[in-house]
């Protein structure tokens, strides 16, 4: 009797920790890599980070200027470090892929991709790159956009420049609702005033973050740092945006 009870025991035990595994294993990740103008030498590559479930899906994108690297090293860290727990993630850490590795704001010099959105199939190589990226937000059905920036001067500054902001191309109440959030969050572990986030409202025709939500409803956010802060710290601040998003969007269990 005592035997029996002791089987029935360890089948029990068992069966608890299955029940308690199962969750973590069919929300184990998977990661491809596909390529925007594959061929030209521009080839772009875009990381597709996939659960088991495929909402939301959420879209980072980098590297819209070459110049502003603390987006670039974020991204290029995510894609081989996150661990996500729902939801589709996209990153695409060089969009001007030419432009980073110039190491310059855009490449051609002459041309500006974050106003050439949402591109053309038969335009010059940024035009192009603009229309893949453009037709990933639709392949994908993206729930949020997210184009990661860095400023050269302060907002506070100099309203001219947007750094430590975070930017908006639409006043509704969910995109302001959540942008304040987020600048909250983010201002809750920055001391120095100057160095404090605010939520700019400024639509920018032709920009990664206008075309997703005026022209496919997408809601869409832009960060931005300033470029005088050391580039350790601002890496740490895109990372620290980036996670918050997702776990605002129950991607992580818990920041981390």
């Amino acid at each position: 009797m005592i035997s029996i009870k002791k089987h029935f025991r360890i089948i029990f035990v068992a069966l608890l920790l299955l029940f308690f595994c199962f969750p973590q294993t069919v929300l184990l990740q998977t990661t491809s890599v596909e390529y925007i103008c594959a061929g030209a030498n521009y080839e772009t590559p875009v990381y597709i980070i996939k659960t088991d479930y495929k909402e939301p899906a959420i879209m980072i994108v980098a590297g819209t200027h070459g110049n502003e690297k603390a987006g670039i090293k974020a991204t290029e860290y995510l894609k081989d470090n996150l661990c996500i727990e729902r939801g589709t993630l996209i990153i695409i850490p060089r969009a001007n892929i030419l432009a980073c590795e110039e190491n310059l704001r855009c490449f051609p010099t002459e041309i500006n991709m974050n106003r050439v959105y949402p591109g053309n199939p038969q335009g010059n190589s940024v035009e192009k790159l603009a229309y893949e990226i453009f037709n990933l937000m639709k392949k994908y059905d993206i729930s949020l956009l997210v184009d990661l920036h860095e400023s050269r001067e302060f907002y506070r500054v100099n309203p001219n420049n947007y750094g430590q902001t975070v930017v908006i191309d639409s006043n509704d109440d969910y995109l302001f609702e959540l942008s304040s959030f987020l600048v909250e969050e983010m201002n809750k572990e920055i001391i120095e005033d100057c160095n404090k986030y605010q939520v700019l409202v400024d639509p920018i025709k032709g920009s990664t973050t206008y075309c997703a939500n005026h022209q496919l409803g997408i809601p869409a956010i832009t960060f931005e740092t300033c470029k005088k802060l050391p580039l350790s710290f601002r890496i740490e601040e895109h990372l620290r945006f980036i996670k918050l998003v997702l776990f605002k969007w129950d991607m992580l269990a818990a920041q981390r």
